[in-house]
């Protein structure tokens, strides 16, 4: 082969006759294709040969070629070939030392997907260098190899098995039956995380080439790795608690890293989990993804004599477990067997299960003894600690004729404070029970009746007449009526739940691009069923309209308490008590909503019954608008076919060609080509700042861009800066701004006009005729405002009205397309579904507070959008959106599109691959971390229960008016001494009673609402204003019960509601009534996230308000039941924060604590 390829460098270098050097070529091109005609015939293809084959074969056989090339550069690496192909020194193998520039070599090359030619493997050196390596002479083989012909190979997909060798940040070396094969993470398709040890499935570009075996050649690109085996929904128990992983029954194991941030396992949890096939040390599978189905809470009872029944043969009394401050220790403990038996027993041995990795062994007895008839022998055993962590040593008693297995738990921590808090974590949960369920006792039948009502329905006159002309229609989507009978007509919920797994099956398992529609229409159903049937608490057997002007007005007893609200668009139906409603002659008249009173609404009937009416009694049932849902309906069923697979399920990330803008970023600065953009809010810190260049970048296609925003971090100000950027440095850009509240949207907009950076006119804030007839626009917003108009747009200029205070009325399309920023509610975003827009009018969507959205109301905003950009903003932390269905809940309607897109690989952490970013990706997600709202103490709980202690308080505790405030208020503490000057969080311990009236499901607790109120009154003696202050309490009875106080000793009242109502919001101090104070129907909230016990992201919110100062009323003993909440009280403890009742066994032992003033004991058990 050299020889042929030597005489064609000669022939150059002698040759100049043109003629001579033609006729050479020719010939040399005859007895190629001789050669290759006899290659043929062995599989190999000729690409000048293939001119009458299929386009797609030319295709797949032209990506995979064997070619001949020359060394123009080594380097440690790797090197070139023909001076722009890169090989890696893996594709040299053990050639790569014999590699100099000059080698004439014969390697194999595959063009991939994305266009690049790679160096698959270099198969022989056919000529090594000459040894001047004059450029000339090397410039001349190369243009003599231009007329080599390459020898291309048929490809195909094939699955190989492997498992993982080694896991580098940015790679994986995977061994299989063909080598060791490394694969790059950033250029494939992944399901998981990937960890050394897993077994796995490369789904590769394969050669196909006659001279193998199995005719399979080399691997040439991976495409996919996945799980070589996967179990879903395996049900484990935690057996071993290391501290970097757990070990599950099963030889299964899940690392620490992989668990979610609310999850803390402990011995004897139960799981849900998904788990892999695996080689690692004695486990064979891990679990990649888990969900807690039944916390133990640690439950190990202090002795052994419960294990003791008289069932048993003998007793085994002592205690079976053991806390350790420190590794390597070693104590020995005694047991005492005692024997049930009528006759004398021997013990043979005792056997230590798993005993090469045990931390016990036995001392004595190490030779059989006899146990007499109700005698006891004495069994001594020595602990050695070997690990930290929590562990069950098992051991078992041989007898004669019988065994008796038991086991002592070993608990091994890194320090006396970490020992305590395990020991107190037990004692604490011994308390535990976990019971049945109880629910809200609710008339389905009923609402099932007026259901199936179908009488002539005469209808009202709506709040604003609707359109006869529409672009776009959206389809009613009614509730089936199979579906409704089964929530409505079945009668026990056992069935309920049978009929609905039955009849939808995609509403279990694992949500999928091919259940997506399917399911989350049944899941909208569902909300709508459970809401109509809370509407019927509104409904009236005999009732009586009065008039008010051009309405009927109907009197509400306690309107603006009732939930669900009614607003306006709601509408009620009246019918004649005494009329037949199985006759075709009996009618309804409905009557739209008009204005929503303190305790009446306005109404407008249709003219031929509201005319003549004159105080006659009817029968009123109440409907809601049903908009809302049919949007979301419609989104739903346009997502598939308008955004597809890739933003649904991103599975890998798939880069554009060019950038959106080549921005670069460095040193808080940006630059597009020569010119330095300029920051319009020069406040933002380095992060911020990241994400704005991120995503003005935009290099991710089709995948949504998250900034991920704990509490004070500025998410809000990071998405306006990234709206005016976009305005400013994309002139054809056209942007829609959404949230899920209108208190939201009207925040943005306040930001863009404080700006000062955009004209009047540039953006318009859409809102909707409730908020109008309401008058909740705030002043300095409403002449940007304005309503739409879902017409077809025409001429008609006089549609428009524009009030005295500027807000624009029925805005038409053509009218809104000439606005650069539309900011509205997801909701309201939904008019421009029927609207008349050009296509792909809108290029950029950014969602504000996305983790507060369900999927399907987030949807309806990217309908609109179609193919745009993408961009989220959300703390995944949070409460999620309020979903009233306990099925709907049960199937995953509350989760967000943000906290979905989270738990898929590409937006998953990995601190091994992005160390620096969180271990987020930065091309599609940013952690924001510099929290400007509370004062280290405040902040430092809630980051290190929920944020892996990654925040940076940016409040000063030298001189910050936010410790002014603090240090003046620690007077009210008196005559608690010795409290940190810099103190913010304090527990205030109060044994109360939680209380529930006959007619409401509600909670409250007088003893807390009266020390919530004192201390209100001792803030206001020290200057504090009422707007300074905030009362969160879980339960509505306990806010309408710390209200009435307030009202009763008139005094003005700071704002107090729920966690819900505060999410969003921040005070100088904030309050927390936790109300709950009985063990005895707690795991009633357990199980449905109710109050704070066990509702982390409830609790998160609550702490996370308060700027100076958050103090905590609550139940110590049983607060301490859960994980979270018993850190909290320990660091108020440790802390001297602490005030109230005595502080029980369950959180600090003997009451020896006030010796331990190490505040960050409990974040040592976090890490």
């Amino acid at each position: 082969m050299y020889s042929y390829l030597r005489s064609v460098v000669e022939s150059v270098m002698q040759k100049s006759n043109t003629e001579e050097l033609l006729a050479m070529e020719h010939n040399i091109l005859d007895e190629e294709e001789q050669k290759e005609s006899d290659e043929a015939k062995n599989g190999l293809i000729d690409k000048g040969n293939t001119s009458d084959e299929d386009d797609d074969n030319e295709a797949s056989s032209s990506r995979c070629s064997k070619r001949k090339g020359v060394i123009t550069q080594v380097i440690a690496k790797g090197g070139f070939i023909n001076n722009t192909i890169p090989f890696e020194k893996k594709a040299a193998l053990e050639l790569f030392s014999d590699l100099h520039a000059g080698c004439v070599v014969e390697y194999l090359s595959y063009m991939t997907l994305h266009g690049d030619e790679r160096v698959v493997k270099i198969e022989n050196i056919l000529e090594y260098n000459w040894e001047d390596q004059q450029l000339n002479k090397m410039q001349q083989a190369l243009d003599a190899l231009k007329l080599d012909k390459p020898k291309f190979f048929n490809t195909q997909t094939s699955k190989i098995l492997g498992v993982i060798k080694r896991r580098s940040p940015s790679s994986i070396e995977v061994e299989t039956d063909y080598g060791d094969h490394s694969v790059e993470l950033d250029n494939i398709e992944l399901s998981f995380i990937p960890r050394q040890g897993d077994a796995v499935n490369l789904e590769c570009n394969v050669q196909l080439d006659e001279g193998y075996v199995d005719k399979q050649g080399e691997i040439l690109e991976v495409l996919n790795v996945s799980p070589a085996r996967i179990e879903t929904n395996e049900k484990c128990i935690v057996e071993r608690v290391f501290e970097e992983f757990c070990v599950l029954d099963s030889n299964g194991y899940v690392l620490k890293e992989d668990l979610p941030n609310d999850c803390e396992l402990h011995l004897g949890d139960i799981l849900k989990a998904d788990l892999i096939e695996c080689s690692y040390g004695k486990y064979s599978r891990r679990a990649i993804k888990i969900s807690l189905l039944e916390k133990n809470f640690g439950q190990v009872k202090k002795t052994l004599e419960n294990h003791s029944a008289s069932k048993h043969a003998i007793n085994i009394e002592g205690k079976d477990r053991y806390v350790f401050s420190e590794q390597w220790k070693k104590e020995k403990v005694t047991l005492k067997v005692r024997s049930n038996c009528n006759r004398d027993l021997t013990l043979n041995s005792i056997e230590i299960k798993n005993s090469d990795a045990a931390q016990i062994s036995v001392v004595e007895p190490l030779s059989p003894r006899n146990l007499t008839i109700g005698g006891d022998i004495s069994i001594v055993l020595e602990v050695h600690t070997k690990f930290i962590g929590e562990s069950k040593e098992r051991f078992v008693l041989h007898f004669d004729n019988f065994k008796f297995a038991r086991h002592l738990t070993i608990i091994v921590c890194n320090s006396d404070i970490e020992a305590k808090e395990s020991e107190l974590r037990l004692i604490a949960a011994e308390h535990m029970r976990v019971f049945g369920r109880t629910e809200a006792q609710r008339s389905r039948y009923y609402a099932n009746q007026v259901w199936s009502t179908k009488n002539v329905l005469v209808q009202g006159q709506p709040t604003i007449t609707k359109s006869r002309f529409l672009k776009h229609r959206i389809g009613s989507f009614d509730v089936p009526v199979a579906l409704r009978e089964i929530v409505l007509g079945t009668e026990r919920r056992r069935d309920m739940d049978h009929e609905l797994t039955t009849h939808y099956p995609y509403l279990e398992g694992p949500l999928t691009i091919e259940n997506y529609v399917q399911r989350f229409g049944v899941l909208l159903h569902l909300e709508e069923i459970n809401l109509t049937v809370s509407m019927r608490n509104y409904d009236r057997e005999r009732a009586h309209f009065c008039r008010d002007g051009e309405f009927l007005s109907l009197h509400i007893e306690n309107l603006a308490e009732r939930r669900p609200s009614l607003v306006l668009g709601d509408t009620v139906h009246a019918i004649n008590p005494w009329a037949n409603v199985n006759s075709k002659d009996t009618k309804i008249y409905e009557g739209f909503v008009h204005k929503v009173l303190h305790n009446r609404i306005l109404l407008k009937f249709n003219a031929g019954f509201q005319d003549p009416y004159n105080g006659e009694d009817y029968r009123l049932t109440f409907h809601f608008s049903r908009m809302p849902f049919r949007k979301q309906h419609f989104a739903i069923r346009q997502a598939l076919t308008q955004i597809g697979e890739h933003t649904l399920f991103p599975k890998t990330i798939i880069k554009h060609e060019n950038p959106q803008l080549d921005i670069q970023f460095k040193d808080n600065t940006m630059h597009l080509y020569s010119d330095q953009l300029r920051w319009f809010n020069k406040s933002l810190n380095s992060i911020q700042k990241r994400a704005v260049a991120n995503i003005l970048r935009g290099e991710a296609k089709n995948t949504p861009y998250v900034i991920f925003g704990p509490p004070g971090t500025g998410k809000t100000v990071t998405l306006v800066e990234t709206v005016l950027q976009l305005v400013h440095n994309l002139p054809s850009s056209r942007l829609l701004v959404c949230a899920p509240s209108n208190s939201a949207a009207d925040l943005i907009t306040k930001h863009i006009i404080d700006s000062k950076v955009l004209p009047h006119g540039e953006f318009i804030r859409l809102v909707g005729q409730n908020q109008i007839e309401r008058g909740l626009i705030p002043d300095e917003l409403i002449r940007h405002c304005g309503t739409a108009d879902i017409g077809i747009a025409d001429n008609r200029t006089e549609s428009m009205v524009v009030t005295e205070a500027g807000l624009k009325l029925r805005c038409q399309s053509k009218f809104i397309a000439l606005r650069r920023i539309i900011i509205s509610t997801c909701t309201t975003m939904g008019n421009f579904l029927q609207m008349d827009f050009p296509s792909n009018h809108f290029t950029h969507l950014l969602i504000d507070e996305a983790a507060q959205c369900t999927e399907p109301e987030t949807m309806v905003p990217i309908m609109v959008l179609k193919r745009g950009q993408l961009i989220l903003a959300g703390d995944p932390q949070q409460l999620q959106s309020v979903v009233i269905d306990p099925k709907a809940k049960q199937y995953g309607m509350q989760i967000s599109l943000l906290e979905r897109l989270l738990q898929l690989e590409p937006y998953r952490k990995d601190k091994q691959r992005f160390p620096d970013f969180s271990g987020y990706n930065p091309c599609l997600l940013t952690k924001l971390l510099n929290n400007y709202r509370a004062l280290p103490t405040i902040m430092d709980v809630y980051s290190k229960l929920f944020y892996d202690d990654e925040l940076i308080s940016m409040v000063s505790e030298k001189d910050s008016r936010e410790l002014h405030l603090l240090t003046d208020l620690h007077e009210i503490f008196k005559p608690i001494r010795d409290i940190p000057y810099n103190q913010g969080t304090f527990f205030h311990g109060i044994i109360g009673e939680n209380l529930q009236e006959m007619d409401s499901p509600s909670w409250f607790n007088p003893a807390e609402a009266r020390e919530v109120f004192l201390t209100t009154i001792h803030l206001y003696r020290r200057n504090v204003k009422s707007d300074q202050i905030g009362i969160v309490t879980p339960y509505s009875k306990q806010v309408k019960s710390i209200r009435d106080m307030f009202i009763v000793a008139d005094v003005v009242m700071p704002k107090i509601g729920t966690a819900e109502e505060f999410q969003g919001q921040e005070r100088d101090i904030i309050l927390i009534s936790t109300v709950r104070s009985s063990e005895t129907i707690i795991t009633s909230d357990l199980k449905f996230n109710l109050g704070f016990v066990q509702c982390r992201r409830r609790m998160n919110v609550g702490i996370s308000r308060a700027r100076a100062l958050l103090i905590v009323f609550g139940n110590p003993n049983l607060l301490s039941l859960d994980d979270n909440w018993r850190k909290f009280i320990l660091y108020c403890a440790h802390n001297n924060a602490y005030f109230g009742c005595e502080l029980p066994r369950s959180v600090l032992k003997n009451g020896n604590d006030e010796d331990d003033d190490d505040t960050d004991s409990d974040s040592q058990s976090d890490s």
